[in-house]
């Protein structure tokens, strides 16, 4: 009996490790973004600008002087190239 409950719990793991697995091989890197970046406003901030702009069509420029901290600036920079990037990849892709 014992065998059987643990032959069981066996194939749950299996399972559920090999769904998560699959799960995770479906994102694309460039769409991932980290937990750091998530929770920073600098980076939140350029991501939704530089998607703005590009919809707009709008040329490359990062307004990054809006922060005053050099490492916001910098946050602010990287996401605004995401942005812009992520979204003209995709309208190129229409």
């Amino acid at each position: 009996m014992k065998n059987k409950i643990a032959l069981a719990a066996l194939a749950v793991l299996i399972t559920t490790g090999s769904a998560f697995t699959i799960r995770n091989e479906n994102r694309s890197p460039a769409a991932a973004i980290t937990a750091s970046t998530a929770g920073n406003a600098a980076f939140r901030d350029g991501l939704y600008m530089g998607k703005f702009a590009s919809h707009k069509g709008d040329q490359y420029l990062a307004p990054s002087g809006r922060w005053a901290r050099a490492e916001d600036r910098a946050s602010f920079d990287a996401g605004y190239a995401r942005g812009y990037n992520a979204n003209s990849t995709f309208s190129a892709a229409k």
